[in-house]
């Protein structure tokens, strides 16, 4: 499901031209736009300059009519906007709960109307434009890669969950694993549900992911991904201890994307043939 986020700004509708946020409010939205970045959930986002820069186009009888600037009779005006991919309204409002909005600024949630939500009838008038639209580079690109960040946001909620099932059901059948543990390579889906299996006992009780520099290259079947991540939870436990990297290859299978090789490693210092486990070793 894809939702729009629509900063309303109280006030922003009188706002001068080129007025802009305080550096300490930029900050902190920057680290917000980060986390939705780093979750896999972030499609787009974009911040608006004030009304006093834009205009209005309104309509009478089919003519149309321009007011630039300030329109008088505006109350409320979108500052900015973010469009994120998620599983539900529930989890579109946790991630708005989430931003470092001050008292001044509402958040307001707005599902995405997709083509499968029309009737048959609406489906039918709007197949052509949305045939060739959906075939467009951009267009295509952007979806795929949102469904990419998407994908990988819900394999590694499913492993901090320790769900096996999930875990499994983002593999092809065919799927390789190269492992950060032996074996050297895991093949199939039953040899890689026995990976799991035997793995995520050795996980902490309490666990998350963190992960940096997600990096996707997608086209219309066939994408790749690769990313650093960390376990966090028991600051003791061992697999807490280690920064890792992570590379995907998916494919994308009667409209869905599953995993079909998917590589997880540490770097080796050649000097003393040990693993290396932090980012600045």
């Amino acid at each position: 499901m894809r939702f729009m986020l629509l900063m309303i700004p109280q006030g922003y509708e009188n706002a001068d031209p080129g007025v802009m946020p305080d550096a300490k409010a930029v900050e902190a939205m920057m680290k917000y736009n980060e986390a939705l970045q780093q979750a896999g959930v972030l499609i787009a986002l974009e911040g608006l300059h004030p009304p006093s820069m834009g205009a209005r186009v309104t309509f009478s009888e089919g003519n149309p009519q321009v007011t630039e600037g300030v329109s008088p009779d505006v109350k409320e005006v979108l500052g900015g906007y973010w469009m994120i991919q998620v599983n539900s309204k529930e989890e579109a409002i946790e991630w708005a709960a989430r931003c470092p909005a001050s008292n001044n600024e509402t958040i307001e949630i707005r599902q995405v109307q997709e083509f499968e939500d029309f009737p048959e009838d609406v489906q039918e008038a709007a197949a052509e434009f949305t045939e060739s639209f959906s075939n467009t580079t951009t267009a295509t690109g952007t979806t795929n890669e949102a469904e990419i960040r998407q994908l990988i946001s819900n394999q590694q909620r499913a492993i901090c969950a320790k769900d096996i099932d999930q875990i499994m059901s983002r593999y092809t059948t065919e799927a390789v694993i190269f492992d950060v543990k032996p074996p050297f390579q895991t093949k199939g889906k039953d040899a890689i549900r026995r990976l799991w299996e035997d793995g995520l006992p050795c996980f902490p009780d309490s666990l998350e992911m963190e992960t940096r520099d997600l990096t996707i290259i997608v086209n219309d079947n066939l994408a790749t991904a690769h990313w650093l991540f960390r376990f966090q939870g028991e600051p003791d436990h061992p697999a807490t201890q280690m920064w890792m990297r992570a590379t995907a290859v998916c494919q994308k299978n009667q409209g869905n994307w599953q995993i079909l090789h998917e590589h997880v490693s540490v770097p080796l210092n050649p000097e003393t043939s040990q693993a290396v486990f932090t980012l600045n070793p």
